[in-house]
């Protein structure tokens, strides 16, 4: 299943030309039939619309972008700059880092991390929720959310394969991943992922300007409602 996994989807015709689909193994045939099975803005116009449904077939998407909503879309620029170009990261958390020292001992039991250090860590990576924008084989855009956690959305590449299985939620316009419906294939788009980081940081950087306009509108809206 190469051909899927590792391509563009929706420049993959459907259905593909395979000449013994028998000789295929249970999981092959499961990436086949998701990604064949009518997408699911094909469906009844009002469906895309509803309140809450569920879907009726398994669906295949690549992932088009992730981010990470957990954490604010500020923290994650300056994240980025920093990881770019470490001289552009921001003044005030230079000032709270601690000095450096020299280390002449290493106690192995101290540093090991603590049963509780550790599981905050988990336990905020359990937490964290993402949003992700997928695309189907017609080329057709749809956002998900994460409701339970998902540890490969830690460490995804763009264009990387989920399928989205029968009986998950699609509510108000967004699907809705859980561990039990939703099955990771992994994949790779080469082209997506170069200079990620830069993409991302613009994508941030363009919804926080948004964000600004749309306070500054707010606002001015409210002032003259005052008057």
């Amino acid at each position: 299943m190469s051909t899927i996994i590792f391509q563009d989807i929706s420049q993959v015709p459907s259905p593909l030309q395979i000449d013994d689909r028998s000789t295929l193994s249970s999981r092959d045939l499961t990436i086949l039939e998701a990604f064949e099975n009518e997408p699911w803005n094909l469906g009844p116009p009002a469906l895309v619309d509803q309140k809450f449904a569920r879907l009726d077939r398994d669906l295949l998407f690549q992932i088009v972008m992730v981010e990470n909503t957990s954490k604010s879309k500020l923290n994650q620029v300056d994240d980025i700059r920093a990881k770019l170009d470490p001289t552009l990261q921001r003044v005030d958390r230079l000032k709270t880092t601690r000095d450096r020292v020299v280390i002449n001992q290493v106690d192995i039991d101290k540093d090991e991390p603590t049963s509780e250090s550790a599981g905050t860590t988990a336990s905020n990576q359990s937490r964290a929720v993402f949003k992700l924008v997928l695309q189907d084989r017609r080329g057709s855009l749809f956002y998900a959310i994460n409701s339970s956690a998902l540890p490969w959305l830690q460490v995804c590449m763009l264009g990387s394969k989920v399928i989205v299985k029968r009986g998950s939620i699609f509510n108000r316009g967004v699907f809705v991943l859980q561990e039990p419906n939703v099955l990771f294939l992994g994949g790779i788009n080469r082209a997506w992922n170069e200079n990620r980081d830069g993409k991302l940081c613009e994508y941030l950087e363009s919804k926080l300007q948004r964000d600004a306009e749309d306070v500054k509108l707010n606002g001015t809206r409210k002032r003259k409602n005052t008057r």
